[in-house]
């Protein structure tokens, strides 16, 4: 290793338009004259991405990177101005950077809203909006950072007392009458700073440090002996000013990147504002553009170059005043200060159309003095895609990455690989899901897999943990849904610190949801937000109280039996409470081991109610810092690495918040809102440490700085309005003002501008460019940005097509959706790699469809009566179950957020049958009469303290409805159960049809001592078994008439007590009605039950056109009832809609394409309606008895 040697000071700015063969020039000059050892190389960089960059270039070329110090401006220069001032004359930080700016503006602002000049910020605030004065602190202390680096001269003026805006070579301008107060607010913040802060301000440092250099004074502390600034398009003013100082001292190396090697700064408007003896390129052709009028600019400048690089030409024209590269090249023994390519124009003449792009801005080649040149159809070096919105950009994208990753080394070139991509997009946090929703669509080990990392978004947008820390700091206005404290418990930060693993979460999801919660800590957070008539019910720790006392005594039970003593006591039998401890109704399904998930629960929920408690109460920072600290503690811990940094990240952002309040004075009590902003926005600072270019495609946003050279450059999003993006400064800004703008003042359009042509010259082998060309609702035609349709011109302006049009050799229109069948025409041009979509387009194959066997019934698993029922109720999904295992049922438990407020028809009829179960387990049980009414009261009462029910008035109501809903059929099944007081012994049903066995049980039997004649006309006859069955819902009609449809299982079981034998009668007690069915002739019950076998062998072979209501109708001849019940009507949904039938039958004319409809409709329903005509009687319902009637 060559030793180190001294180094001359001075400064050298090397021009390339290369961002390589400027790398590659510089390393080799620090190879050539290297540093000491452990001496670090001092590399100032704008942005990560470079950093990187620059980083694997030096290893690449040096065997390692090491001892290379790579880091932001702002903060060399400030640690320089402690090295060449003392580090007693500089403190370590700014007293008016942006941090301390904003709390000491937080604390100035409200003292200063009473002065007449301050009047028009003063309506901006308005009282009980803290949030609102935060804002507006950290926009002036971003405006006055501004001014501090952009606007010195002004600061000088207003700290004198002069209201004006100075203006180089032009005379002062008065602050206009608006703005006022910003003088005076700066003239206030200084006058809170002592001398010596006073002097360690931005500006009067960069005065002092320029002073100090140029008198020959000697730094306290010696500086870097080397600085390197690399890939910077832009510097303030301020930076080059001390870079030329400091090369009394210091070696500094600038690597320019430049597009063009001639003068071209003359060609863009603001030129006269630019007027520099010193110029360091010379003019092309000798033609001195700033005599040529910017109108005729177009004749001897590149287009491109003028409409874009604006920012590239105030930065090369300011450094010109300090460059003094050619006299240092002398002295350093520099071979050239320029590093541009040499390749000439004819050597081009064959090479792709972008480098051709690329030579002629190099060359400033004008349109008038374009070579024709015919490109071939197959050069793609330049692309456009036009899609329809961003998904199908990304989509498409994926497909021709694929398609490139594929191509083999050729011409000298090696492959392509996902880390020589780039993907830029104006807004990669919006985009990132997409982005991860299709290129991580394939696994690892599919081969369509693409590598790919995104970088620039911040962890408030992108970590589990920074989003469940943001939940938490808003605990004060959620709702506390029960989705949102499960997404709570997913993240594995909170998990852990609660003692849960990811395994045990479905179980404890299920257990809250079983308990009732829904949203709401308890009824004190309820009544912050407004909603103390909710109470406390379906709350978090409603839900929790329930599973505790369900763990410690197991289900509810009633104190007293229902006994013969009860029933000469029948008073105090009602009044008989249940095992409620405290208005809790137990939760019995938390018990065993994992009882312990309720105790994680149970810890989960004391520290959110214990943050939520201090979280309403103002503080100051100190306080708020320290209760930051106990938040994290409380609820995280670190689970992995990105973790431990976030949360070291949090802490160091709570450090550097209260030595900023702490520095500007800041002790007021301020509300949750204001620190935790404050807090989190340390998150958004962008880093020089953020992941970039890590191995795959590397996803990015459009930054400043960002001119890194990939072999492949995509720009995605390109729509007209999204870019250039949208100005964001604010109204207040003077440098905005008519008249004050300056060279090099930073403008987010510009910057876009430039990002555009860094983006054009950066790319190597392609530019792809896409934007949403289409309206993805109505196909109508959407515009490009701009700046693409600049490219676009300027392309169709100067070059041409071999075989016709040049841009539309190179615009490719995507179809909307990506299984269109144009992407496996081979005409279309277009391609895709998802091969599942090409199946559906084979013709051939689509008309040969898998043969399935014949089903064959096993003889060892026969049809039960319920498999029976459960397919003459569906016969498609049976079909699909059985045969094919499919299954359209979501199987995922959904739970639920918000409140009751009506009991549906679903809800209803699952809270009838468990109270008639209920009730009924209890008549079972009971010795003699027990009072219904009280015992279906006491279990409504029980259904509303679960949290079943609606809340306060609405659930008092639908509870009365329950309750007259159920406690007729009960009563009805009490007083049948008197008739019919014993229990029969369950009798048996086998029936044989080839290796078709129907063999089940039916029990649910009733015997009594006498008979009882039930039936009209012949078939009257006496009973003394029944068969009794209790339906949760009604049988009945509007009309008041028995509805076929539901009385399909009544129908298969008579059927079947009737090819039993034994002369059973049938009872079923409704909501609504009872029915009594006498039985069938045994022959006649197992013929049809074996054509109803026979039915259910041929439904297993192919799903039959069999839809319950619509053959029920159909069977009786009424095919518009028939019609209606399966496409539905207003308020009416049909049976189509059901996912089984909408597969096998999407519409009506499917269903009868056949012409088999009507007729199995008749087979099978018609014998229903000839046995709901001759066998089945109603009576109604015993009216509602109270407990003294019953008595």
């Amino acid at each position: 290793m060559p030793h180190a040697s001294p180094l001359p000071p001075g400064l050298i700015a090397l021009h390339g338009n290369r961002t390589e063969a400027l790398a590659d020039t510089v390393l080799a000059w620090l190879a050539a004259h290297p540093l000491a050892a452990l001496e670090p190389e001092i590399v100032l960089v704008q942005s990560n991405g470079m950093a990187e960059w620059f980083k694997m270039r030096m290893a690449e070329q040096q065997g390692v990177c090491a001892a290379a110090q790579v880091e932001l401006p702002a903060r060399f220069v400030w640690r320089s101005y402690r090295q060449i001032l003392g580090k007693h004359e500089v403190p370590r930080e700014s007293p008016l950077d942006k941090t301390p700016m904003t709390w000491r503006l937080m604390r100035l602002l409200p003292q200063c809203l009473h002065e007449p000049a301050f009047a028009p910020i003063a309506n901006f605030l308005r009282p009980g909006e803290p949030q609102r004065l935060l804002q507006l602190a950290e926009r002036l202390a971003d405006l006055f950072d501004q001014y501090q680096i952009y606007r010195a001269d002004w600061l000088a003026a207003w700290e004198q007392g002069e209201d004006v805006l100075r203006t180089p070579g032009k005379p002062d301008v008065p602050v206009p009458e608006g703005q006022l107060w910003q003088p005076m607010l700066w003239r206030k913040v200084l006058a809170e700073l002592d001398e010596t802060e006073r002097s360690a301000t931005r500006p009067a440092l960069l005065a002092r440090i320029l002073e100090a250099l140029e008198s020959g004074r000697q730094p306290v502390t010696p500086l870097a002996r080397r600085v390197v600034v690399f890939g910077m398009s832009q510097m303030p003013l301020a930076l080059m000013q001390f870079l030329s100082s400091i090369a009394r001292h210091s070696q500094v190396l600038i690597a320019v990147p430049n597009p063009c090697r001639f003068h071209w700064a003359d060609a863009i408007d603001g030129r006269e504002l630019l007027r520099q003896q010193r110029r360091r390129h010379a003019d092309k052709g000798g033609k001195d553009l700033a005599q040529i009028p910017l109108e005729a600019m177009h004749a001897h400048a590149h287009p491109l170059l003028a409409a874009w690089g604006r920012q590239s030409r105030d930065y090369v024209r300011q450094l010109d005043a300090f460059d003094t590269s050619t006299d240092t090249a002398v002295q350093w023994n520099w071979p050239r200060v320029d590093v541009f390519e040499e390749t000439d124009a004819d050597d081009l003449a064959q090479a792709p159309l972008l480098q051709q792009v690329q030579q002629r801005i190099r060359d400033l080649v004008p349109l008038s003095e374009h070579p024709a040149l015919d490109i071939p159809a197959a050069d793609d070096s330049i692309v456009f895609h036009r899609a329809h919105g961003l998904v199908r950009e990304l989509e498409v994208l994926h497909d021709q990455l694929l398609q490139w990753l594929a191509q083999p080394a050729a011409g000298g070139k090696a492959g392509l690989a996902p880390r020589d991509v780039v993907v830029m997009l104006p807004a990669i946090e919006e985009a990132a899901p997409a982005i991860r929703a299709v290129f991580g669509q394939y696994g690892r080990h599919d081969a369509r897999h693409i590598p790919f990392d995104i970088a620039d978004v911040g962890a408030r947008a992108s970590s589990p943990l920074v989003t469940a820390l943001q939940w938490l700091l808003k605990l004060p206005q959620q709702r506390c849904r029960l989705s949102e404290i499960c997404d709570l418990l997913d993240v594995p930060a909170v998990a852990a610190r609660v003692g849960l693993t990811a395994d045990d979460l479905p179980q404890l999801t299920h257990w809250m949801a079983g308990a009732g919660i829904r949203w709401g800590l308890n009824h004190a957070q309820r009544a912050q937000l407004g909603l103390e008539a909710c109470g406390d019910p379906n709350s978090a720790w409603f839900g929790l109280r329930r599973m505790l006392l369900g763990y410690a005594s197991g289900a509810a039970i009633e104190l007293q039996g229902a006994g013969d003593a009860q029933a000469a006591q029948p008073q105090a039998r009602s009044q008989a409470p249940s095992q409620a401890f405290a208005g809790i109704e137990p939760y019995d399904e938390v018990g065993g081991l994992t009882a312990e998930l309720a105790g994680s629960l149970a810890s989960l929920l004391a520290r959110m109610l214990q943050w939520w408690q201090q979280a309403g109460d103002a503080a100051t920072p100190f306080v708020w810092a320290q209760r930051f600290r106990a938040l994290l503690d409380d609820f995280f811990v670190a689970q992995t690495d990105e973790d431990q940094a976030l949360v070291s990240a949090l802490d160091t952002a709570l450090a550097r918040w209260q030595s900023a309040c702490e520095q500007a004075g800041f002790e007021a009590e301020i509300p949750l809102e204001v620190a935790q902003e404050a807090w989190l926005q340390a998150l958004s600072e962008p880093a020089l440490n953020q992941r970039f270019r890590a191995g795959g495609v590397t996803f990015c946003t459009l930054m400043p700085m960002r001119a890194i050279p990939f072999e492949v450059v995509c720009l995605l999003g390109m729509n007209d309005g999204d870019y250039p993006r949208r100005a964001t400064r604010v109204d207040f800004d003077l440098m905005a003002q008519p008249g004050q703008q300056r060279p090099g003042d930073r403008a987010r359009r510009d910057d876009d501008r430039q990002l555009m042509l860094d983006a054009l010259l950066s790319a190597r082998r392609r530019l792809y460019i896409s934007w949403a060309g289409r309206h993805v609702r109505d196909n109508s035609e959407q515009p490009p940005s701009v700046l693409v349709s600049q490219l676009r011109d300027y392309l169709a302006q100067g070059w041409q097509g071999d075989e016709g049009d040049l841009l539309a050799q190179r615009t490719w229109q995507h179809p909307l959706q990506p299984f269109s069948r144009r992407y496996f025409e081979q005409a279309s041009g277009l391609s895709t790699f998802a091969r599942e979509w090409h199946a559906a387009h084979q013709q051939a194959e689509a008309q040969v469809l898998p043969q399935m066997a014949t089903y064959e019934p096993d003889p060892e698993v026969p049809l039960t009566l319920a498999r029976l029922t459960d397919f003459l109720r569906n016969p498609a999904r049976s079909f699909l179950r059985h045969r094919l295992l499919v299954r359209f049922e979501q199987e995922d438990e959904v739970v639920e957020d918000d409140e009751l407020f009506t009991v549906d028809g679903l809800t209803a009829y699952g809270l009838v049958q468990q109270l008639q179960q209920g009730v009924r387990t209890q008549l079972a049980q009971a010795d003699g009469a027990v009072d219904v009414p009280g015992q279906v009261q006491r279990n409504v009462q029980r259904l509303a303290r679960a949290g079943v029910l609606p809340l306060a008035g609405l659930g008092e109501r639908e509870a009365q409805v329950l309750q007259a809903q159920t406690t007729p059929s009960l009563q009805a099944w009490q007083q049948q159960m008197q008739q019919w007081p014993f229990a029969a012994s369950r009798q048996r049903l086998l029936l044989q049809q080839g290796d078709l066995v129907l063999d089940d049980w039916i029990d649910g039997l009733r015997e009594r001592d006498d008979e009882i004649t039930a039936g009209d006309g012949a078939l009257a006859e006496g009973f003394a078994r029944c068969w009794f069955s209790l339906e949760p819902r009604g049988l009945l009609s509007k009309e008041r008439e028995l509805q076929a449809s539901k009385l399909l299982p009544l129908y298969v079981r008579s059927l079947a007590l009737s090819a039993a034998g034994g002369k059973t009668l049938m009872g079923v007690i409704a909501r609504d009605v009872i029915v009594w069915v006498v039985p069938l002739e045994v022959e006649d019950a197992r013929r049809q039950l074996l054509a109803l076998m026979q039915l259910w062998l041929q439904g297993q072979n192919e799903p039959l056109p069999l839809p319950l209501r619509s053959a029920v109708a159909a069977a009786n001849d009424d095919l518009r009832a028939a019609a209606q019940a399966y496409e539905g009507g207003f308020m009416s949904p049909g049976e189509c809609e059901d996912p089984s039938w909408a597969r096998c039958f999407p519409g009506r004319e499917d269903l009868i394409a056949d012409l088999r409809f009507e007729s199995l409709a008749k087979q099978v329903y018609g014998p229903l309606h000839d046995w709901l005509g001759a066998h089945v009687t109603t009576d109604a319902l015993p009216a509602m008895q109270t407990q003294g009637e019953q008595a």
